[in-house]
């Protein structure tokens, strides 16, 4: 009796260890897997002139690729580049990996710049094992230079989702229950042979379609509208899917667009009403990239939310039954990372080259008007010449196209903004003022918009608003030695940008 008792026990062990073995058993992960689309969405804090054109959402192609178990780590190849999980994904120059952490299902590292780089940036790059058959990418990353005196502020979210790709794997189908299987349907509701075989086979197709899925074309969000009372708390659900209807796994960034005192949101949608909060509305922004869909938050006292609820339109919770949706155009997503705005690039130099040929043209105009100008003066003047040559008291000062501030005869260049003064005549209307890059502080002409040096729209020269360093009394020209006061930014001789006198 012992021995079989003993036996029996074994018996039991080895069928209870038997899945525990198998359930702590490592999964690989290696082989082909497809990788959705990859979108970068952006949240700008402070943004001076200085800090140049503020960064827009992206979204990236997606595509088949290859993961591979090197060690603890995995290395996905394909799409242009490889990706070690071991590093950050955006290639930050000086960027330095603090810490690196490694699971049977996750995989976390997080990177920073030096504490004397002053463009602090820190990047926290992870993947996690939602399945056996799916993997999601989320790095998030915080920003702060400083540029002229201007700080620039950011923080950016980039996401994906992969899903390995399992050859001749049949579609899934739902196993029948107990009762379903002891008690069978009548005949009459039976679909016949043909329908049957016809409804497994969309289903195959439809399934098999969704192993490759398309580019964005739609964000919903649910709920469109959502009452909310003070203390309430409320996780907004949203989905990005190609034009198919199969869901893509990226994941949107959400914000307020007018944030009500006393409610916050969190990026993955949360929502939380502070006790004591006012009555007030919100505008719920989710964003995939440059594309966003808007839903509703009213926080509304407990007496009105009950009398909201009572007109309809809401289920008991306060949501209402339909979902906000966006579209993709079909034209903003193309086979590489662009970024969602249709034609942009096209579009920016066809502007480009309008401003460059209005620029070329103003200043043919500009030079037939001086040379008439000087020609009539001198058709008005006596021939004679005094031997040393024209005097500077007979030639008629200068004035700045850019700043319109007046200049002496012989100054060929504006010390302020460095534009080639023009020959000023008493009696004309004045003309506009030009611009300023406010980038390098070069002036232009007026009907110049963007800076040919830097592609940086133009600004008036009084919003552009220098602060002039007080400490610099004295300036020079590094090309013709000249020196000028420290309000000065270019040589009035040449035209030379001055440097500080040491």
């Amino acid at each position: 009796m012992r021995s079989g008792t003993r036996l029996t026990l074994l018996s039991l062990v080895g069928v209870i260890a038997a899945p525990l073995a198998r359930a702590d058993a490592p999964i690989s992960f290696a082989g082909p897997w497809s990788a959705s689309p990859l979108t970068t969405s952006w949240s700008i804090g402070d943004w001076g002139d200085a800090c140049g054109p503020k960064p827009t959402g992206t979204l990236e192609r997606g595509g088949t690729v290859t993961i591979q178990q090197v060690g603890g780590d995995l290395v996905v190849s394909g799409l242009g580049r490889s990706y070690d999980t071991s590093s950050c994904w955006e290639p930050l120059p000086g960027l330095l990996r603090t810490s690196h952490s490694t699971g049977a299902r996750t995989w976390r590292t997080t990177c920073k710049s030096p504490a004397g780089d002053p463009r602090q940036s820190s990047l926290v790059t992870s993947i996690t094992a939602l399945d056996d058959n799916t993997l999601a990418f989320d790095e998030t990353g915080q920003y702060q230079f400083v540029i002229k005196g201007q700080n620039c502020t950011a923080s950016a979210r980039r996401s994906r989702a992969f899903r390995r790709i399992v050859a001749g794997a049949p579609a899934p189908t739902s196993a029948p229950t107990a009762t379903q299987a002891a008690a069978p349907l009548p005949a009459a509701s039976a679909p016949p042979p043909e329908e049957s075989s016809k409804t497994e086979e969309g289903s195959k197709s439809v399934n098999a379609a969704c192993r490759s899925p398309g580019p964005p074309a739609r964000i919903e969000v649910r709920p469109s509208h959502k009452l909310m009372r003070p203390g309430d708390s409320f996780a907004f659900r949203a989905q990005v899917a190609d034009a198919r209807g199969c869901t893509l796994g990226i994941v949107p960034a959400f914000r307020f667009d007018n944030a009500p005192e006393g409610v916050s949101i969190t990026s993955n949608g949360k929502v939380t009403v502070s006790e004591g909060a006012p009555d007030s509305e919100a505008q719920v922004v989710a964003a995939v990239g440059s594309r966003s869909v808007k839903a509703a938050v009213t926080v509304v006292s407990r007496e009105r939310f009950d009398s909201m609820l009572a007109q309809g339109g809401f289920d008991p919770s306060g949501a209402s039954k339909d979902a906000a949706v966006a579209r993709f155009e079909s034209a903003g997503v193309g086979a590489r990372g662009t970024v969602l705005k249709d034609d942009s690039g096209r579009k920016r130099a066809i502007f480009v080259g309008v401003v460059g040929a209005t620029a070329l043209a103003l200043g043919i105009v500009g030079l037939v008007l001086v040379g008439r100008s000087r020609r009539r003066s001198a058709a008005g003047k006596p021939e004679a010449r005094p031997a040393s040559g024209p005097t500077v008291a007979s030639r008629p000062p200068t004035v700045c196209p850019t700043c319109r501030d007046e200049y002496p005869p012989e100054t060929q260049f504006c010390p302020k903004d460095g534009n080639r003064v023009v020959p000023l005549e008493r009696g004309t209307a004045v003309g506009p003022a030009g611009s300023v890059c406010p980038v390098c502080g070069q002036g232009y002409d007026p009907g110049v918009s963007v800076c040919p040096k830097h592609d940086e729209p133009l600004v008036p020269p009084a919003v552009f608003g220098r602060t002039m360093n007080t400490g610099e009394t004295r300036k020079i020209c590094p090309v013709c030695g000249a020196q000028y006061g420290g309000e000065s930014q270019f040589c009035g001789t040449c035209g030379a940008a001055l440097v500080p006198v040491n």
